[in-house]
């Protein structure tokens, strides 16, 4: 908050007891930020236009139905769950079904180990866009030349921004990398997955503000360890219930639905 001299006028970013300027003891005076022309107003709620959002479908009607419908444009997912359950399988068989322009950022893997996956697949979709790359500000130039509809960032814990000093899956990187994705997924209305670990009690890795900080929070889980069952369900949704749970297998060919 700026402090302005009720004296010289002069305006210091931090309080002094004496103005650094004119020397004149408590002169000093918190000053109201002042707003422009672009700056939000705030809007009587009556006044608001209630509008309908067009969700982008998954086309699994399952997946669907666990979302509340499917995907928000502008929203931030986090799919978490532990290491070889089939995140990523399970990421980029989605993003061929749902056949719109798609980014899948790699951090973990090249895009040549991504392509092998998808070959075993049977995936080919000219829309999805592989990249590797871990710094989030590069990642974000990239969206708008393709136009994208989904952005998949694999992992966020490899992600790192220059804002920070410190080394990519510190509770500060993540935190930061977080809310710089979230802001751009909000501006540009896309759509934000991010895919993250789950630590020994099962809760997803990094700061506990990363899922506080999303819209949704999925969970894929092995329900039964004899089986090649996933359990998919939202731990938290803010534009659906947490109720409905998707049940499918895992074979050779990827994911299997099955109504659940």
């Amino acid at each position: 908050m700026p402090y302005e001299c009720k004296h010289c006028h002069h305006v210091h970013s931090t309080f002094h007891l004496s103005c650094p300027d004119c020397g004149r003891w408590n002169s000093l005076s918190s000053q109201s930020q002042r707003l422009n022309e672009t700056d939000a107003r705030p809007i009587s709620l009556p006044k608001i236009r209630s509008s309908s959002v067009k969700r982008l479908k998954t086309r699994v009607k399952e997946v669907d139905k666990v979302l509340g419908g499917g995907f928000v444009p502008g929203s931030s997912v986090l799919l978490v769950g532990p290491p070889g359950v089939g995140k990523s399988t399970f990421v980029i068989q989605i993003l061929e079904k749902m056949d719109v322009p798609s980014l899948y950022v790699t951090g973990e893997e090249s895009v040549d180990q991504v392509k092998l996956r998808a070959n075993r697949l049977k995936i080919h979709s000219k829309d999805i866009y592989l990249l590797f790359e871990t710094n989030v500000n590069k990642i974000i130039s990239h969206i708008e030349d393709i136009e994208t509809h989904i952005l998949v960032v694999d992992s966020i814990q490899t992600t790192y921004t220059d804002a920070s000093d410190t080394l990519p899956g510190s509770s500060t990187q993540i935190r930061k990398c977080t809310y710089i994705l979230r802001r751009a997924a909000q501006k540009k209305d896309f759509i934000l997955v991010l895919i993250g670990q789950v630590t020994k009690d099962k809760t997803a890795a990094g700061p506990k503000l990363l899922e506080h900080a999303v819209d949704v929070v999925l969970y894929l889980e092995v329900p039964d360890e004899k089986s090649n069952n996933r359990l998919l369900f939202a731990k938290k949704n803010r534009f659906g219930s947490t109720v409905p749970k998707c049940v499918f297998s895992m074979g050779k060919m990827g994911l299997e639905f099955k109504n659940g």
